[in-house]
């Protein structure tokens, strides 16, 4: 019994020097000024229209991530982005992102970035009628970074209507929800 308690207390006290083992061995965080990537992505955009349809679209973007902890790779990002919805929609909206975003590293070039934010939509053109001109937005995704490129998905919906029809006698009303999957280069 007294050699099953020893074995036991051994173990134990090997998995705390083991621990330190693996945690001096990982990649570790280097606090930087933060990060600049450019992507283009295709985009399937549908709305909360009843019997509508998904349209594609395509899209180029600019993003800055901006450190915000001294100790761990928490980042903002902003940007800008223009997106082209064609079919049926034939739209181009500008939009500003505020997202928060976590580069878990996996090894030195690999990172993955999970983030979550707003859209700040402004429509610039639209062959629908009564579109709003400033629409928010969520968004929700993740990254992968490979080196100096990367890969992401993410989806988004409206917080508020993209169109608002109501003559009296008709009303309609309606939010876009994007599913974008991008490629591009980080700097």
């Amino acid at each position: 019994m007294k050699k099953l308690l020893i074995l036991a207390i051994a173990s134990i006290m090997s998995l705390g020097a083991s621990a330190q083992l693996i945690t001096s061995n990982t990649v570790t965080y280097k606090k930087g000024s933060g990060y600049n990537r450019i992507g283009v992505s295709y985009n399937s955009i549908s709305s909360s229209a009843e019997g509508s349809e998904s349209v594609s679209g395509v899209s180029l973007s600019w993003t800055k991530g901006i450190s915000v902890a001294k100790d761990m790779p928490l980042f903002i990002e902003t940007g800008l982005g223009a997106t082209y919805a064609f079919d049926d929609l034939n739209a181009l909206t500008a939009t500003i992102p505020l997202n928060v975003t976590y580069k878990w590293p996996v090894t030195e070039s690999i990172k993955i970035a999970p983030l979550a934010g707003l859209t700040f939509n402004g429509n610039i053109t639209s062959d629908v009628k009564d579109v709003k001109f400033f629409t928010l937005g969520w968004q929700a995704g993740v990254n992968v970074e490979l080196g100096k490129f990367y890969l992401g998905v993410t989806y988004g919906g409206g917080l508020t209507d993209y169109c608002k029809f109501d003559d009296g006698y008709d009303s309609y009303s309606f939010k876009l929800n994007n599913l974008a999957a991008t490629i591009g280069l980080v700097f």
